[in-house]
């Protein structure tokens, strides 16, 4: 079984040590958001063009894999194998690093260590956004194919996250959809975020 879980923010790698951005937020915490909208828009888009999500906290691998697999039978063979083309391009990173004229060898040595170290986390946290970026697919797919011409979710960062990443989803699509997120009260005076598709 596919194995996610939480890891941080991206890092920056270097001779001079390992950095963590902070504005650059591991898709985990995405990806429970995704999964809901994913499962609840194939659920209720046969019966309303209109769909309007309410999130349910539940324990992310009680659907990770029953929900993605609906919807692609070997989603976990391809995460593993993006995951392996990570740690490729991992190799070809070091090698690079090796061939720089520039830096002394005690800085490449210290770099490639610190690369190192980090393996197990940027490899976590590629196989995080891989899963995310498969949920977001499958959303497209579900949109495209019943039509759905709105989703409304709660107002907060997470949906409004996720919602962004569809709507750029649509838009770079072929055939590209417009999209737009807005941010608006609902007819309870309640602040909702809405993706509007068409």
């Amino acid at each position: 079984m596919l194995k996610v879980q939480y890891v941080g923010p991206r890092v920056e790698i270097s001779n001079h040590g390992v950095a963590y951005r902070k504005s650059k937020e591991d898709k985990y915490v995405y990806l429970m958001v995704a999964l809901e909208i994913l499962k609840n828009i194939d659920n209720d888009a046969e019966r309303k063009k209109l769909y309007s999500h309410d999130f349910e906290n539940k324990a992310l691998e009680e659907v990770l894999h029953s929900i993605l697999k609906c919807h692609e039978s070997s989603v976990e063979e391809k995460v593993k194998e993006e995951g392996h083309q990570y740690e490729q391009k991992m190799l070809q990173e070091i090698e690079y690093i090796r061939n720089l004229p520039h830096l002394t060898d005690i800085d490449k040595e210290v770099w490639i260590k610190n690369i190192e170290l980090m393996k197990v986390y940027r490899i976590q946290r590629a196989i995080n956004k891989r899963c995310y970026i498969h949920c977001i697919q499958n959303i497209i797919q579900v949109i495209k194919n019943k039509q759905i011409q709105e989703i409304t979710t709660p107002f907060n960062k997470s949906f409004f996250h996720v919602l962004n990443s569809i709507r750029g989803a649509l838009i770079a699509g072929k055939p590209s959809l417009d999209a737009k997120v807005m941010e608006e009260n609902n007819k309870d005076d309640q602040m909702i975020v809405k993706l509007s598709i068409g």
